[in-house]
């Protein structure tokens, strides 16, 4: 009698437990961090804040402006570009922090260099323009959503017309 107690117990315990694995739904596919604008995410909460936009616009500010003289050159620029795409042929990604993302678009003074008050304020605008739901934080759907934006990574290449 007590092997065939212990044979139902186990076996009810052993229905109860699929039956609570199967009603649980699965985890949400991870965040990929480390690129784009998830390096934004220093909290890894899988969504980025305004406050963590505005953060990393300025250390990317900081990390281009080499003269330290509060402003961004066109050459500042294009060297940190050219560093990134170094690092990124090297194989280590061209790092979190510090290679580019400012065009000179951003200098709306048109002096041919961006202050940190005009990054600031242009990564502002970019955080307000992809922010679709007005929630103050980007989430991924709003991240894929965005992608469209920026148009193919590498657009095909127009066929010649034959000459007439």
């Amino acid at each position: 009698m007590r092997v065939v107690l212990a044979l139902m117990t186990a076996a009810g315990g052993l229905l109860a437990t699929t039956a609570i694995a199967q009603s649980v739904a699965p985890p949400p596919p991870p965040i990929p961090y480390g690129g784009g604008l998830m390096r934004a995410d220093t909290n890894r909460g899988g969504t980025i804040t305004r406050a963590e936009m505005l953060a990393d616009a300025d250390a990317r500010f900081v990390a281009m402006d080499t003269d330290k003289d509060g402003k961004v050159t066109a050459a500042e620029r294009d060297a940190a570009r050219a560093a990134m795409r170094a690092q990124r042929r090297n194989g280590n990604g061209g790092g979190p922090r510090g290679g580019g993302g400012f065009g000179m678009r951003g200098d709306p003074d048109g002096d041919g260099a961006l202050t940190r008050a005009e990054a600031a304020q242009r990564a502002g605008a970019r955080f307000d323009r992809l922010d679709t739901n007005r929630d103050g934080r980007l989430d991924a759907a709003e991240l894929a959503a965005a992608r469209p934006m920026r148009g193919p990574r590498n657009p095909p290449l127009p066929t010649p017309t034959p000459a007439q």
